[in-house]
């Protein structure tokens, strides 16, 4: 009997962790199975004929919020080239409601409601041995010969975690093709978010930290570039979570650990060991969703933003730890207004990132059932995206959408922090800032397109020029300082680069070794071309780390990611 596990993941890069798990524990136990992985960028009929040439007994598929439509479609035309073999699926989009995944899937044979890994085991187990007319096993749903759709009260959760199998034999594999790889360490989630699902099992439950080590020392050894934590709240207990990051702080690795954190649960002594943590070694995910009281508490969220704030700027200080905050975009009791004002208060932490969200209403939540009391019409399919609320308008969820564009190529790009700070301090607040950007932006016909970031940069430029004339000289060679150190390969006129007026002086600068060696002790000559693409050097006629009009040379030092002032005046 032949078993294959279908992932269609949002992105190449992705790699599926829950069906990983899944084929592990299937592994484990004899069964003949294999993983496909794919995308939804990737033509159905080519996976169709993926699936179709294995011509499998079984084939499990894992449906989720960003690829349903997809998986619909293609479990549609397995069923067509493939009639005899069992379809079974599971993941969060229909585990909840077996009823209902069943009839929105009418192809599929069977349903694992909740947790798969040994639920899949003794269905694999039944369908072996389904001649012997053994019963099928618990938290299945599945159609009776009379067509009635059976299916458990309860859903299934692995009590023990050091059952699982490490979901990736093919380590070495996934790093070449798929470069991110996702891991848990704890399942449940004692909060009990009105728009969430992760609640599954509120009791949390822990793999042991020695299988945990194992584990990490797998993908260590295997040079893992960027493994993701997916714990709901990593940070729930200080006895086990701080134990893990040590361990990973002392590692000898070049690679990124993400995490996501409750930011207002972390000690002082928590914060003081991050101190020492390497640069570039951990990465933080912030959910804050709201800073409006009102909000917060119809979504069954407590946050001591206070505690947040204080933890948050401790670790921004320490410069060594990337943070990325989140907002929810058409909660409850906030409209365009309040949502400013979070936008604002979190703004002000100055995070790398700050993501713009929207209230997805997912079937089986808390928010679901209050959608008539707060007036949420959303879409009835997946993603389930708000679309208006009684305190936000569609026309202001569009602005927003709008905004989130903008946002991404203005600030959480990091291609322009000085002129964007800059422009900032001009107007109220960041939030009107970024909306009147946004409306231009719009006039511009600017938005649903790609753009490149020197693209941005100029319309930075035109966006300054109409709206702030007297401040040009000062707002162009902010934009020219943002765009030599973070775009070096943009070299278009109307930046109006110094390098060719001042090439004689640079040259001369280069040519003395030992006065070089003052701004990079390490320097030696290898060629002209190492010299102009690793450490330019442009004159500017404003300061941005004095804030004055003077004239000033800066070198970009690339190897390090620093720049530097250097004195050309005496030579």
């Amino acid at each position: 009997m032949k078993t294959i596990f279908v992932a269609i993941n949002s992105k190449y890069v992705h790699s599926a962790l829950g069906l990983r798990y899944i084929e592990a524990a299937s592994k484990k136990q004899g069964f003949e199975t294999l993983l496909l992985e794919d995308s939804i960028n990737t033509p159905i009929l080519t996976v169709l004929a993926k699936i179709s040439e294995l011509r499998p007994d079984n084939i499990g598929f894992s449906v989720h919020i960003w690829n349903r439509n997809y998986v619909k479609d293609l479990v549609e035309l397995v069923r067509k080239v493939l009639p005899t073999s069992n379809i079974i699926i599971g993941g969060p989009e229909v585990m909840f409601d077996g009823i209902k995944g069943l009839n929105d899937f009418p192809e599929a044979n069977y349903l694992v409601q909740g947790e798969g890994e040994e639920v899949i085991v003794n269905l694999l187990s039944y369908l072996e041995n389904k001649s012997l007319k053994t019963e099928i096993p618990s938290f299945v749903a599945y159609r009776t010969s009379e067509g009635e759709i059976c299916t458990s009260e309860n859903l299934a959760i692995v009590e023990d975690m050091d059952n699982l199998e490490f979901p990736y034999p093919d380590l070495e594999e996934v790093i070449a093709n798929h470069k991110i790889a996702y891991y848990e360490c704890t399942r449940g989630c004692p909060f009990n978010c009105s728009y969430c699902l992760s609640g599954i099992s509120r009791r949390i439950r822990k793999r042991s930290l020695e299988k945990v080590y194992a584990d990490l020392d797998r993908f260590l050894a295997a040079g893992i570039p960027l493994l993701k934590f997916v714990d709901r709240t990593y940070n729930l207990d200080e006895e086990y979570f701080l134990p893990i990051m040590k361990y990973l702080a002392k590692a000898n690795t070049e690679a990124v650990f993400h995490f996501e954190i409750k930011a207002d649960l972390l000690s002082q002594a928590v914060i003081e060991f991050l101190k020492t943590v390497p640069k570039g070694r951990f990465q933080f995910e912030i959910g804050v969703q709201s800073t409006n009281q009102d909000t917060l508490t119809a979504i069954c969220r407590q946050d001591d933003w206070k505690q947040l704030t204080e933890n948050v700027e401790a670790i921004l200080e320490m410069d060594t730890i990337h943070i990325h905050m989140d907002l929810i975009a058409g909660l409850p009791y906030e409209g365009l207004r309040e949502f400013g004002k979070s936008f604002d208060d979190v703004y002000s932490l100055n995070p790398h990132m700050l993501q713009l969200g929207f209230l997805k209403v997912l079937p089986g939540t808390l928010m679901e059932k209050q959608k008539e009391e707060h007036q949420l019409v959303y879409m009835a399919n997946a993603p389930y995206e708000i679309l208006k609320t009684k305190y936000m308008s569609y026309d202001d969820l569009k602005f927003l959408k709008v905004l989130e564009d903008v946002f991404d190529h203005l600030y959480n790009s990091e291609k322009f922090p000085y002129i964007i700070k800059y422009l900032v301090s001009a107007y109220s607040s960041p939030f009107v800032f970024y909306s009147e950007f946004t409306k231009w932006w719009i006039t511009k016909g600017l938005f649903g397109v790609g753009h490149k970031s020197s693209s941005v940069a100029k319309y930075i430029w035109e966006y300054i020029k109409e709206n702030h004339p007297e401040n040009e000289v000062v707002l162009l060679e902010l934009l020219r300082f943002d765009v030599l150190v973070n775009q070096p390969t943009v070299k278009d006129e109307w930046l109006m680069w110094n390098t060719a007026k001042n090439f004689e002086i640079v040259s001369k600068f280069w040519s003395e070794e030992e006065q070089v060696k003052a701004y990079l002790p390490d320097y030696k000559f290898k060629n002209w071309r190492e010299i102009h693409k690793n450490y330019p050097v442009e004159e500017f006629s404003y300061n941005p780390f004095t804030n004055k009009l003077e004239q000033v040379y800066f070198m970009v030092d690339r190897y390090k990611e620093v720049v530097k002032v250097i004195n050309l005046a005496k030579i």
